[in-house]
């Protein structure tokens, strides 16, 4: 589904995919130039530390995940949904067209999954960096020494700083949501059906399957919807620190010193809505959506077991 989306919108939408990547390239180099780079600074430190954990991670299970995929033509060579099972009556044509069929098969897995990562690194390049901006920019009681990522100290000090660096952010995610913003209703019903679909036929149906089937449906389904779930919990993540950011500003107004920074950020703040991932007026991904959308697949299961059963 990510290959989908992801060729969907570099075919259709070249220009606004460049300009979403070009901006936020920019923007994370002007950043890294201002405010995380002073004397003393652990931003980078952790950045990277965090990232690279995430990516070696990933990479190391989608490493694997195409051999286990193509390990299901060894395991049930002449099912149906294998292009050589058409010279199934003819055994020099069935495994002559293996020769072929199996290393393009294996390549083809391969690609995906270095597409794959791109895709990992990207987005949790992205989400890292937002995280760790708005930690930045929310004012708190407690000392900067102390944060996991400390920028420059210019950058909560001064009220114009801050604002260049929300605004900025916000206009970013703006061009992020009006991308890709449209596929996520659509991607959320797609996964969300194929995982009841598949848990009512693991579940009800297990005795009818072949080998081949439940080892695509056990290894395919949980490794999307998992994934589609993981980037739910960091996109409500990210709206619940913008919001609890917009919270600081208000319940810390007289962090500033001067009356006219406190004024300023009192009108900049009521014009600042909270950063989301979605599709305006029509879904924002919030803190609540992972768990909305996990029990929405638990409750499906057992309402299609239960509705499907009863007519047996």
């Amino acid at each position: 589904m990510a290959i989908c989306v992801g060729s969907y919108a570099c075919a259709y939408q070249p220009k606004e995919v460049a300009r979403n990547w070009n901006g936020m390239m920019l923007y994370s180099i002007k950043i890294y130039e201002t405010y995380w780079t002073f004397p003393g600074s652990t931003t980078v430190l952790n950045y990277n530390r965090n990232w690279l954990l995430i990516t070696r991670s990933s990479n190391l299970l989608l490493n694997i995940f195409p051999l286990i995929v193509w390990c299901q033509i060894l395991v049930s060579p002449r099912h149906p949904m294998h292009i050589p099972y058409i010279f199934s009556n003819y055994p020099a044509l069935f495994y002559l067209a293996y020769l072929a069929y199996a290393p393009a098969m294996m390549y083809s897995f391969c690609f995906v999954g270095s597409y794959l990562k791109i895709l990992f690194q990207t987005a949790s390049g992205i989400i890292l960096c937002t995280l760790a901006l708005l930690q930045e920019l929310t004012i708190t009681r407690k000392p900067r020494q102390i944060r996991k990522f400390k920028c420059s100290p210019e950058l909560g000090a001064h009220a114009e700083h801050l604002v260049f660096v929300y605004r900025s952010l916000q206009l970013a995610v703006m061009e992020i949501r009006l991308v890709f913003g449209k596929y996520f209703p659509l991607t959320q019903s797609f996964l969300g059906q194929l995982a009841i679909s598949t848990g009512y036929l693991l579940i009800a149906e297990n005795k009818k399957l072949d080998l081949a089937t439940r080892m695509t449906f056990m290894l395919c389904v949980p490794f999307a919807v998992l994934s589609w779930a993981l980037l739910l919990a960091c996109a409500g993540k990210i709206q619940k620190s913008a919001k609890d950011c917009l919270t600081s500003w208000k319940g810390n107004g007289d962090h500033w010193e001067l009356r006219g920074d406190r004024k300023y950020m009192s009108k900049f703040r009521k014009s600042c809505k909270s950063l989301y991932l979605g599709l305006d007026g029509f879904m924002v991904v919030t803190h609540r959506s992972v768990m909305k959308f996990m029990q929405g697949i638990i409750r499906g299961v057992f309402r299609a077991l239960l509705a499907l059963r009863k007519k047996k």
